[in-house]
Parts: structure tokens; sequence; C-alpha cells
């Protein structure tokens, strides 16, 4: 017969047992399993069940018998001994039924120790990790379902379509991945395409009277220094990523005001080397860009900038403190060089990329709605003309 395999195998175990009574080897759903109501509660479990079951590594079948009884043998022996405990894996095996704040904490653990020293530091894990999976954690303790419930109530903590909830999905379905456990494909459509719901218009860059605002309630502030309205300038006139403040340098080449990035940008696309960086200044100013390099020597990026882990979040402090449009951050005046450059100077895609440490293929994503969108209303606005004549 068939499950020949399966009552010698049950007559194995009960030898190994002693006469132990309670135990069982099943398969359900294409695997083998144990059932005893002697196995301990799972993490984070209420209740007493009259017994509980543990999927095996082991697969079912005449050919794995062997290795079936050593592992049904040793998971009676470690709960005998007080020593057996859950795998992460089987605790959240959907055919368990629900998920569980315990569970969920465990595996997040897991993964800050292989994250955290190796691929970034601790506090880029408290910034962009930590949140994400903490709300998770609580959904589950809320709720404790199965695994659609939990995950499809955790997404829709975020907005549709938002990029938010994109980086909830990836990093829910990173736990997964760990515990080796497969994603619900029902889930799948509540990530969402984040540039769906970008703004028509493209990136939300400051407009040169923007730009003229900000100096004018920066020098008129009683809180920020000249080393303050430098960072700004600086941001302003050379594109610069916040973080490339640090390790600046600052020169004039020929009749060039140019700025020397040090600092290396290192994402999952590659990483970005040194580079030079004309001063492209926006409309009005003059030449010397309000005497950039002379303030340079004179006042330098302040110390408590360049010691920031994150510039860009202090500098989108200041622009709040001075009451700025709140749809504006310190990256606004990257995105604003990018666009004097591409739509004022001309320059082709590449050489735009260039300046700015990046791929023509991200310059193209970040900017191609406002690079293109002049051009291509003025196409069809003439082409409907010359249809009308």
């Amino acid at each position: 017969m068939p499950t020949d395999w399966l009552a010698d195998l049950s007559r194995s175990f009960r030898r190994h047992r002693g006469g132990r009574a309670g135990w069982f080897l099943q398969v359900h759903r294409d695997k083998l399993r144990v059932k005893s109501s002697d196995l301990p509660p799972r993490p984070g479990e209420s209740g007493s069940p009259a017994a509980r079951s543990v999927t095996m590594r082991t697969p079912p079948g005449p050919a794995t018998v062997k290795d079936a009884l050593e592992e049904a043998c040793e998971i009676f022996d470690g709960v005998m001994a007080g020593t057996w405990a859950w795998p992460v894996a089987d605790a959240m095996e959907e055919e368990e039924g629900r998920v569980t704040r315990a569970m969920v904490e465990k595996l997040a653990e897991r993964l800050r120790h292989q994250l955290v020293g190796e691929r970034m530091a601790e506090t880029t894990w408290q910034r962009t990790w930590g949140p994400y999976l903490a709300a998770l954690a609580d959904v589950a303790g809320r709720e404790n379902g199965p695994p659609e419930v939990i995950l499809a109530s955790y997404l829709k903590g975020w907005g549709p379509n938002s990029r938010a909830r994109q980086m909830a999905h990836d990093r829910a379905r990173t736990l997964w991945k760990l515990a080796g456990l497969p994603w619900p494909s029902i889930i799948l459509a509540l990530r969402g395409n984040g540039r769906a719901a970008a703004d028509p218009a493209g990136v939300r860059s400051f407009s040169d009277d923007e730009i003229n605002l900000l100096r004018e309630r920066i020098q008129a502030s009683r809180q920020l220094t000249n080393s303050d309205l430098l960072c700004w300038d600086l941001l302003t006139v050379f594109g610069l990523r916040p973080v490339e403040l640090q390790g600046l340098e600052l020169r004039q080449e020929g009749g060039a005001l140019v700025a020397v990035v040090t600092r290396a940008k290192v994402s999952s696309r590659g990483r970005s080397g040194p580079r030079s960086v004309p001063a492209v200044p926006p409309e009005g100013w003059p030449a010397d860009c309000h005497q950039l390099l002379k303030r340079w020597k004179q006042h330098g990026v302040p110390e408590s900038m360049l010691k920031a882990r994150s510039p860009g979040q202090a500098l989108t402090q200041q622009l709040r403190r001075m009451r700025m449009s709140s749809d504006l951050t310190a990256y606004g005046l990257r995105h604003a060089y990018a666009l004097r450059v591409g739509v004022e100077l001309g320059l082709h895609v590449r050489e735009a990329a260039a300046l700015m440490g990046h791929s023509p293929q991200v310059h193209l994503t970040q900017y191609g709605r406002r690079l293109d969108h002049p051009s291509l209303i003025a196409k069809v606005a003439g082409a409907v003309e010359r249809r009308a004549v």
C-alpha cells in the first residue's frame, strides 16, 4: 500500500518514545508533521489547544523514512528535555492560521543583526527599517490573524500608490523570505506603483523667487549664521546632495567657480566617485555668486553640518523654521539646479547627469517630466495650429 512507509515510520517512532503516548506522524498538504499535546506553546500563543503540530523539514515519502525518523526523534527528545523551540519559519507557517507580534519581532531582530554593521549603520536601520517593521508588529499584535489579513491591514496604513507603501511592502516581504515562506499572491496588488501618484508636473523644485526669499529670511534670522547661508548657497549653485557638503572643496579654475565633491554615494545601483561641478547660479545672481568663494574661506561649512548623520534632515528643519512652503525640502535646490542646466543651458541628459553624479537613466526618471513637458506642449500646439490652417 502507498502508506506502508508511514506506518513503518510511526512504529519506529513509537519504539523510540518508549511507550510515551500522544505523539503522531501525519502527512498534511504534502508535508510531514509531528503532532502532540506535549509541544510547547508557539511564541505569543495564548490558550491551551489539545494538540499542536510542527512541520518537519524532511519531505514525506518512502525514500526519506530514515531522515524523517531522525528528525522526529530529535523533536521528541528536545521537547522532553525542555530544550526544543519553535523554528521561526514553522511558527509563521500559513497553515497554522495566524501571525503574532512575537513572530514578527523575532524575525525583525534576526534581520537587524544581518543588516546592521554589514550593509547599514544602526541609525539607518532605526530611520528606514525599524518604523515599518514596528508597524507590522503592532498590526500583528492587534489582529493576530492569518498572513493575508495581517499584511493587508498593515499595507493599507499607507496611501495607495505611495512610495511609503512600496517600502512597507518590500520590508515585510524581506521578513517572509528570511523565514523561507512564500509571499501571498493577493498581497502583490497592494504594493502599487509609486510613480502613479507622482505629481504630473514632476519634481518640486525651488523657483528663483523662492531661492531669493529663502536667502532674505536666513539673513534676517537671529538663529542662523553666515555659515548657514553659505550652505544654502552651495546647494543652490552646485546642485549638491546635502551630504556632499561634507568633504567639499571650492576653487577658482580659470574664470569658473568649481566645487570638488569628494563624498562618495553608495547605493544598490553602484558607487559614485569624486566629481567637479561648475557653478550655475539662478538668473539675476552676480557672477561671483554673492562672493561665494570669499565667504567659503571666511566662514566655511558649520561644524555641526560636517558631523551630522543626515545634513538633509537638518537643513529641511531650517526650512520649516524659515516658514517656507511645506512641500519644499533641501533637495529642492538640487532639483532646481538640474532644471537650470537642462532647460536654461540646454545641456544633454548625459552631460547633466555627469554633473549631478548619477546615471542618465536616473536623471530622466527624476526630471524627464519637467524637461520634456515644455517641448511637448509646443509640439502639440504647433501641430494643432497647422491642422487648422
